[in-house]
């Protein structure tokens, strides 16, 4: 089975706060031109997207410059929607996972901001992040990425960014604004995001989607 867990792009999204909404433009009228074409308009962190090193780090890697191989592996999705507003998660939190944490390429954290999509209150930013600490241990496992179904890894209110500039220093990409609710529960979770190519990306829309597989095969501890 595969599971599609992208926002749609629509011109009426939620946007980061001051990014600009996306627009369309009709390029090509099928009865006037014999075929549609659109122009479309929008930053590079719209929508269910991922963030580069190159987003916050002088010297960082843009996403054309990783191998495709950065953008899939196996998955473990960690429901933190029943901690109370404005909790932190936190190292040790992460290190009580079970190993799941260790034999994962992506952390993926379901916060419950996914069914906030498309309200105001999808930009309350009382949402779970990971400290630090946390962000350290994350960076200690080997991971190729980090995603979330809020806006950020950070809260809006956080000016210093710690758990981004943490990530993507240890060499992590960011996946933000994700649909994760279908995969709570899951240890077969492929995870599939691969973003738009285009010079010094900073950050990119991406289609990202979860394949179901069996891996009682593979060796304990091993990556995928």
């Amino acid at each position: 089975m595969i599971l599609d867990l992208t926002h749609t792009i629509t011109e009426n999204m939620p946007v980061y706060p001051g990014s600009p909404a996306p627009a369309f433009t009709s390029t090509g009228n099928l009865t006037r031109n014999g075929y549609r074409e659109t122009m479309i308009q929008f930053a590079s962190h719209t929508g269910t997207h991922m963030d580069a090193p190159f987003h916050m780090l002088q010297h960082g890697a843009s996403l054309d410059e990783l191998p495709p191989s950065q953008f899939c592996g196996r998955a473990v999705v960690l429901d933190v929607s029943e901690l109370p507003p404005n909790e932190i998660i936190t190292e040790d939190f992460l290190r009580a996972q079970n190993g799941s944490v260790l034999s994962a390429d992506f952390v993926l954290f379901y916060t419950g901001w996914e069914k906030k999509w498309g309200t105001n209150a999808y930009y309350d930013d009382n949402f779970p992040v990971p400290d630090r600490d946390a962000a350290r241990y994350l960076v200690s496992c080997g991971l190729k990425g980090v995603g979330t179904d809020a806006l950020s890894v950070d809260t809006l209110r956080d000016p210093d960014r710690l758990a981004h500039k943490t990530l993507l220093g240890g060499g992590l990409v960011i996946i933000e604004s994700l649909c994760l609710k279908k995969l709570v529960g899951r240890n077969d979770i492929m995870f599939f995001a691969l973003p738009m190519k285009f010079a010094n990306a900073d950050g990119a829309p991406i289609r990202a989607i979860a394949e179901f597989r069996d891996f009682s095969e593979k060796e304990e501890g091993t990556k995928a």
